[in-house]
């Protein structure tokens, strides 16, 4: 888990309504299960934990600094839950690394969408924490 971040969401900040907890993160992977790292993802996450009618995630993005935060892969597909005790979790493609051995700095973003009981729509973006990890194959960095 590179930058794990965990957040937790109730309406009008007030948990007895309703709350839900959020999660942000990098994943290094090894698709050819050899052993050798070859990639890496970006893996979001939401709990319900209870006053919850449905829970959705319309975008995780893994990101890379260079001067400005810019997307390396993107899903933007909907992935949406519904029921008791909801659980939902979403990824970005794996971009392979970069033959060079370069470090550089991530992060992860997902947007969200909360149903609360009462009806109300909330509206939320996750961010992880900044973490290195070894450059993705991408024309502004290989």
């Amino acid at each position: 888990m590179l930058g794990r971040r965990l957040a937790a969401y109730a309406p009008d900040g007030n948990i007895d309504l309703g709350h839900v907890s959020a999660s942000a993160q990098g994943e290094v992977i090894d698709s050819n299960d050899n052993g050798i790292p070859n990639g890496l993802r970006g893996r979001g996450a939401l709990l319900e934990r209870h006053g919850v009618q449905r829970l959705r995630m319309y975008s995780i993005q893994l990101q890379v600094f260079a001067e400005t935060w810019q997307t390396v892969a993107i899903d933007d597909s909907d992935v949406v839950v519904s029921g008791v005790d909801a659980y939902l979790v979403n990824y970005t493609p794996v971009p392979g690394f970069c033959p060079q051995d370069i470090d550089l700095t991530y992060r992860v973003v997902h947007k969200d969408g909360i149903r609360w009981d009462d009806g109300r729509l909330g509206l939320r973006t996750t961010v992880s924490n900044q973490f290195q990890a070894r450059a993705v194959a991408n024309p502004q960095v290989c």
